[in-house]
């Protein structure tokens, strides 16, 4: 099957005689699940699994053919409308590749061809704000990294990593001053903006911030199962870790990690 015979199957799921799961779904209801792919993709391409990544990429295509068909339904657009959207989209925004950029004969650097992709989108949102177009949908660590692009596009950044290392420094002690003074409220602002410029620290280093906490998370949970398995060798109930001192702990995920692969 090709990828007009899908768009054919998922008109006929959404037909009269089709599945009444999917007739009875609203593009809201399709959120999660878009989510949802996008994330199991991410995963795929994480573990390095080529049969994986096909199968997610699958996956989220068919959400992205499910909404297209309710909208088409409403008479709002149909997947060559969607294509030619950004067809349209990446030929305006590489014109070092089809415009008259690329008459100079010079081929741009990357940063050079992201500052040109930048400067692109904010001509198009014209007189609007710098951080107009990020969606609150999307996850907080990446609003944070978008945000922190677009006011170093303008010149609202620091002139160094050192900068940026102070700022958390200075972050860490406001968030101790909450801390003592107890107010939660306070306390959870001074861990925001904490995160803030950790994700702006990641901005600088030239690494995602969502990508590296998705990677600390599975670290996390290889030496923790480790720190089971161990227990569980030594017939020591998995329960029985919050009687433990700090020490005894400690020195279990020392032996963990020793065991583990990402000594």
């Amino acid at each position: 099957m090709n990828f007009y015979g899908l768009v054919e199957l998922m008109a006929r799921l959404r037909s009269p005689d089709g599945c009444a799961w999917d007739r009875a779904q609203k593009i809201e209801d399709l959120r999660p699940y878009i989510m949802e792919e996008a994330m199991e993709l991410v995963s795929a391409i994480d573990s390095g699994d080529d049969r994986k990544v096909k199968e997610e990429l699958g996956d989220l295509l068919f959400e992205i053919i499910f909404v297209t068909r309710i909208e088409e339904e409403k008479g709002h657009f149909k997947i060559d409308d969607v294509i030619a959207a950004v067809a349209e989209k990446m030929i305006e925004r590489h014109p070092h590749v089809f415009g008259e950029d690329k008459a100079n004969g010079k081929a741009p650097t990357k940063e050079e061809v992201n500052k040109r992709w930048e400067e692109i989108k904010a001509e198009k949102r014209g007189g609007g704000s710098v951080l107009g177009g990020v969606s609150e949908e999307l996850p907080a660590l990446l609003i944070a990294e978008k945000y922190g692009r677009r006011a170093s596009d303008v010149g609202f950044d620091w002139e160094d990593i050192g900068g940026v290392l102070e700022k958390i420094e200075e972050e860490i002690t406001e968030l101790r001053g909450a801390k003592a003074e107890g107010s939660k409220p306070d306390i959870e602002e001074e861990i925001g903006d904490l995160l803030f410029s950790v994700v702006n620290l990641c901005r600088f280093l030239g690494i995602n911030a969502e990508l590296a906490l998705r990677g600390a998370n599975k670290k996390f949970s290889r030496r923790f199962r480790e720190v089971e398995k161990i227990l569980k060798a030594r017939s020591v109930p998995a329960g029985a870790m919050k009687d433990m001192s700090i020490d005894e702990l400690e020195e279990l995920w020392r032996e963990a990690k020793g065991k583990g692969e990402d000594k």
